[in-house]
């Protein structure tokens, strides 16, 4: 094994760490805001389902590998390990600062971010399958924000008419199964991603392989859980406490809406973003009691960071890529 697949792998580890500090807090926001549950019992129960969707990608969730190897950029181009390192420099880099500044973030936009702008400068404009982004990427991206907002206010609806009016369901336990629930599904969606990128620096040493083999998976759910663990608590208080309000019933309108949108995409290769759907799923609840409910600063603030995050991203990989191809590796 090289140097570089080395530390190529390390740095696919260190994103599957970064995007769990970051994105744990999707699943368990609800649990802690509402007051179900303290924080270090919800993110140690979800990291479990985590990990769990995680594994099961390797098996479930092969287009969306496919789609993160392949999908983005011309047949002609050969990337090599360089440009797969600086796409998760771009990545890692911008999604520990967000975990730092207690945003959250989505770790797709950054990959994307950063695959779209270092492959605009190392190979130029027409080695860009731009159609293949605007269909497999960038609308379920766009779209997928306003299918959560009104999937969440609708699954409210249901579950306020089923658990209160008629059959007065304790919604407590369906509560933290919903949080496992979104859990799993970021694992399943998330994980491909990551092994995708990661795939680059291991074919390296067994050119034969088309997709990334399963041990990897494990390594990378390891990862993501940890992360999690270590870092989550700030991002997880911004989206907890800091957002709006939530009761059981609404934080379990959230989660289900977040996992069943997540679920699905992954299993068809969309990759959406975790992120995107979980926030606005929460959004949908506070605007449900209408606009004064919702922190306009904060959620201006995680708009703006959800705006800046596929430029940034793009820069940082970018300016790796140069700083790699200078290097005597």
């Amino acid at each position: 094994m090289t140097l570089m697949t080395a530390v190529g792998l390390t740095a696919a580890a260190g994103l599957a760490f970064a995007n769990g500090a970051n994105d744990i807090s999707k699943s368990i926001a609800t649990l802690v805001g509402s007051g179900e549950s303290d924080y270090r019992k919800a993110v140690i129960v979800t990291s479990v389902a985590v990990a769990a969707g995680a594994v099961l990608a390797s098996a479930w969730a092969v287009k969306m590998t496919l789609l993160f190897t392949k999908g983005m950029l011309s047949p002609q181009v050969q990337p090599t390990p360089a440009f797969a390192l600086a796409i998760l420099a771009g990545a890692v880099g911008w999604v520990l600062l967000s975990t730092r500044l207690g945003m959250p973030v989505s770790t797709t936009h950054a990959i994307v971010g950063a695959t779209l702008l270092t492959g605009l400068y190392a190979f130029g404009f027409d080695q860009v399958l731009w159609g293949s982004v605007w269909w497999k990427v960038a609308l379920p991206l766009l779209l997928s924000p306003v299918a959560a907002f009104a999937a969440s206010w609708l699954a409210f609806r249901f579950l306020n008419w089923l658990c209160r009016e008629r059959y007065c369901l304790n919604c407590h336990w369906a509560h933290w199964a919903s949080a496992a629930a979104s859990g799993f599904a970021r694992g399943l969606n998330d994980t491909p991603k990551i092994a995708g990128l990661g795939f680059f620096f291991y074919a390296v040493t067994d050119p034969s392989l088309t997709v990334a083999p399963r041990w990897f998976f494990l390594v990378l759910a390891a990862a993501n859980a940890l992360g999690g663990i270590v870092m989550g608590l700030r991002v997880t208080e911004t989206l907890a406490h800091k957002v709006t309000r939530m009761d059981h019933l609404e934080g379990f309108a959230a989660n289900l809406a977040t996992s069943a949108m997540v679920v699905a995409t992954a299993m068809h290769g969309f990759p959406v973003s975790t992120t995107h759907v979980s926030s606005s799923a929460i959004l949908g609840m506070g605007m449900r009691k209408g606009a004064g409910e919702l922190n306009g600063r904060v959620a201006a603030g995680i708009a703006l960071a959800w705006l800046v995050t596929l430029p940034v991203a793009g820069l940082i990989g970018a300016a790796a890529y140069w700083t790699l191809t200078r290097m005597p590796l």
